[in-house]
């Protein structure tokens, strides 16, 4: 079943109105007809089967079910060094079809790309965020941040009660070794960029109160160790 995404406020009880790139690629792209059944998700955590009325510049539907949705837990958030090329992309992809709460980008020492993210990129991400929440059926997308310096990430991810660093010079930490996980609402885990974290960065985010974690005797590419980070916690929180 083809799924859209509509405004919360374009739902009116029993029915509903698409409108705009929505209500294009339905009557354009898969040229879809009266009568004709879609998914509908509010990006609220509420998923509406419907069925189509009406075929204008708005798409007119009428309400069939609804039903809620809430999220896992715990809530998993990737803080991610900036990468380059489509990277990023990737990895925002990914963390949506894999459940993860929310995207915290940031710029680090050894970033090997400008700091300065244009709001091109921005709305790309958020564009991605959103073809993979109809590709995977995720109801809630994921929350994307700003981009940050280490210093200021270190500053906003100070309540969460779990957090790690993912670092390849860790020895007595390894992430199997964290398992079972214990019931904390929130994790936040800290993956660097290609030229991984200098050690002043190790020490800041210490002394922050993160774990530094290994993931293992290779050394794993940055997209390589965050997709690992998202599946294998994901598992561990019973989230997958």
């Amino acid at each position: 079943m083809h799924r859209f995404f509509i405004e919360p406020r374009a739902i009116d009880g029993p029915r509903a109105t698409l409108a705009g790139p929505e209500a294009h690629h339905l009557r354009h792209v898969l040229r879809l007809t009266a009568g004709e059944e879609i998914e509908l998700f509010d990006g609220s955590g509420t998923i509406y089967r419907a069925k189509i009325d009406q075929l204008g510049k708005a798409v007119e539907l009428a309400i069939i079910s609804r039903q809620r949705f809430s999220p896992g837990t715990p809530a998993l958030f990737l803080a991610q060094g900036l990468l380059k090329g489509r990277k990023m992309d990737f990895l925002v992809q990914k963390a949506t079809e894999l459940g993860v709460t929310g995207f915290l980008p940031f710029h680090s020492a050894f970033c090997a790309v400008p700091a300065l993210i244009k709001d091109a990129k921005s709305s790309r991400w958020e564009k991605i965020i959103m073809e993979a929440c109809k590709q995977c059926g995720r109801p809630i997308p994921l929350q994307m941040a700003a981009v940050s310096d280490f210093g200021t990430l270190l500053a906003a991810t100070a309540h969460h009660p779990c957090k790690l660093i993912f670092w390849e010079k860790e020895t007595a930490t390894r992430l199997a070794g964290l398992a079972p996980l214990p019931p904390h609402p929130s994790i936040i885990a800290l993956v660097g960029p290609e030229g991984g974290f200098a050690d002043t960065e190790i020490e800041q985010a210490v002394q922050a109160g993160f774990t530094p974690v290994s993931l293992g005797r290779q050394i794993l590419r940055a997209e390589t160790a965050a997709l690992s980070v998202m599946a294998i916690l994901q598992y561990l929180g019973d989230n997958l």
